[in-house]
């Protein structure tokens, strides 16, 4: 299945959001963003279950990867809280 992400600009790292177990966000790794479901809060940083472009060039199209991306980041890390993705195919 792929999902829509709402569009946004993310030019600079955001802090200080309250940020919660269940809360989705956006993550920038080098120049690009991903979404993901932050599943735990360790200290200063956060587990987040990352999704994957669907497409090469897609900015807003995800879909959840083959094998479970989880990573522990810095909560600084974080760009901004984002709304939950929604279907738009059931590839």
């Amino acid at each position: 299945i792929h999902y829509h992400i709402k569009s946004h600009s993310y030019d600079e790292v955001v802090e200080n959001y309250d940020i919660g177990v269940n809360n989705w966000v956006a993550v920038r790794f080098e120049d690009e963003w991903f979404p993901g479901e932050v599943i735990e809060i360790i200290g200063e940083d956060i587990k987040v279950n990352f999704m994957i472009r669907a497409r090469q060039q897609s900015v807003n199209h995800f879909k959840w990867p083959l094998n479970t991306d989880c990573q522990r980041i810095p909560i600084a890390s974080i760009i901004s809280k984002i709304s939950p993705p929604y279907p738009i195919s059931s590839r």
